[in-house]
């Protein structure tokens, strides 16, 4: 019992953020989730859909070494694990940056009755260039924070 009434008691006491580290949501993010493209626009059971990105930097320097989650109707698509992205987002511009292809239904996850396919996307990891790198082949500090995530959702 006493035990408990520490833990509880630390718990409660948790020390505020610092003001020099102002807790900052993914909306503050110098990059962007735009829009997720998803082709065809209706796909049936068994469709090949075509997934796509479309990511604005508004940070000052180059981005990449982009990675993903991506989930469809809260099922995670394995082919994104342990996987980076080497494009490269201009700073002060919108990149499109093509996914991998995913099947509209799977053995482990069948077609939905409803015909409605909700796919969201996050970034889980992006890296700044190095200062004074005019590309993306040095890499320095992790983009933080990340986007906010974007779910888009597809209908028969």
């Amino acid at each position: 019992m006493f035990f408990l009434g520490m833990f509880a008691l630390a718990g409660a006491q948790a020390p505020p953020t610092p003001p020099d580290r102002a807790s900052f949501s993914t909306s503050h993010s110098l990059l962007t989730i735009v829009a997720v493209d998803v082709a065809p626009a209706k796909p049936g059971p068994d469709t090949l859909c075509k997934l796509r990105v479309r990511i604005r930097n508004a940070g000052t320097t180059s981005a990449s070494d982009l990675s993903f989650q991506v989930t469809v109707n809260g099922k995670r698509l394995g082919n994104f694990l342990n996987h980076t992205f080497w494009t490269p987002l201009a700073p002060g511009k919108e990149t499109e940056v093509p996914l991998f292809n995913f099947w509209s239904s799977e053995y482990s996850r069948p077609y939905p009755t409803d015909g409605r396919l909700v796919i969201d996307v996050r970034v889980t990891g992006a890296r700044w260039a190095a200062p004074g790198s005019t590309t993306t082949a040095t890499l320095a500090d992790s983009v933080q924070p990340l986007p906010a995530p974007f779910t888009v959702t597809v209908t028969r």
